[in-house]
């Protein structure tokens, strides 16, 4: 089995509660299948002075610590026995984004898999906030989970499943291909690329609901433009031995028909670039990847590149669909 180059260094951030732990059969079933070290971390929680009573206040921190130690190193030690190599088990202080943030820097982490609250009333779970914080922060790939009452989504069996990647033409969205390739690799999974196509409305002030309301040509047109270039895409994927292909749809809401496309039992992750922190201040993963990650029911893989380069593409002749979208722009 292909083993990933990439995903050498895995972590995964706990808190001590049944939440966080969800991630970590999939953080382990990575690390096995890779080849790779997985690594626990977890921030101390410094406690409130009781009563301005130092001498209490010191024996509660001594006695946390000392449980939070035997909380991660006893988790290790279970993950040990199924197979699972943990190379680090830490407890980091500080702010629990900041530190976490820090840690990965400092020991070369090359992928964080955690769980975050998602839809449910957990708003104020730090896991949420980190979550955030960190695809903003970090320049490798995290790899959310969303829990469930059962359980949150495991890894799918080798050759079977999908890497659903959604694309829009864009230099920054074709950046999470490298660690979207190395997933697959690992997985042993096909890659499916994914372009929505919004319809191109008729005219200023139209409602986009009713299906006379947009131009049917004019958007066929530009799903043809876009179903030629995820072909392009996935042609060069097949080309490093990888399995690929790529399909254009047209939706009227872009986050909806990747979750529509992201059914479990067909696709086992979802891995989208996002732009991280510019200009985001009311939706800090941006809105596609924000409302894939509160909405799909199988892990997204997000990444924020922490720089756009621009590949110069082949020269070719135009392709029929881009010659009559021209025209029919200028007609």
């Amino acid at each position: 089995m292909p083993r990933s180059t990439i995903f050498q260094s895995i972590l995964v951030p706990l808190d001590g509660s049944p939440l966080a732990e969800q991630a970590v059969p999939l953080a382990a079933g990575l690390a096995r299948r890779a080849g790779s070290k997985l690594r626990l971390a977890l921030v101390h929680q410094r406690l409130a002075a009781a009563h301005n009573d130092a001498a209490a206040a010191t024996s509660l921190e001594l006695a946390a610590r000392k449980s939070e130690h035997a909380y991660l190193h006893g988790f290790a030690d279970t993950l040990r026995a199924g197979g699972t190599e943990v190379a680090s088990v830490v407890t980091l202080s500080g702010l629990t984004g900041p530190s976490l943030a820090a840690h990965v820097q400092d020991l070369g982490i090359d992928l964080v898999v955690m769980a975050t609250h998602g839809r449910g009333g957990l708003q104020r779970a730090w896991l949420g906030s980190v979550a955030d914080y960190l695809v903003r922060s970090l320049d490798v790939p995290v790899l959310l989970v969303r829990p469930g009452e059962k359980g949150a989504p495991g890894l799918a069996e080798p050759g079977k499943g999908q890497i659903l990647v959604p694309l829009d033409g864009s230099p920054l969205a074709e950046q999470v291909l490298e660690p979207a390739t190395e997933l697959a690799k690992t997985l042993d999974a096909e890659m499916v690329l994914l372009q929505v196509v919004q319809p191109v409305l008729m005219g200023e002030g139209m409602m986009p609901t009713a299906p006379s309301a947009y131009d049917q040509e004019l958007t066929e047109l530009s799903r043809e433009v876009a179903q030629d270039y995820v072909r392009d895409v996935a042609e060069r994927l097949r080309e490093q031995g990888l399995r690929a292909s790529g399909v254009a749809v047209i939706g009227w809401s872009v986050a909806g028909s990747i979750l529509s496309a992201a059914r479990p039992g067909q696709a086992a992750v979802v891995a989208l670039a996002t732009h991280g922190r510019a200009g985001l201040r009311r939706l800090a993963l941006g809105s596609v990847a924000d409302k894939l990650v509160r909405g799909a029911d199988v892990p997204v893989l997000v990444y924020r590149p922490s720089k756009v380069t621009q590949s110069k593409p082949k020269p070719s002749s135009p392709r029929s669909s881009d010659r009559r979208l021209a025209a029919k722009e200028r007609g």
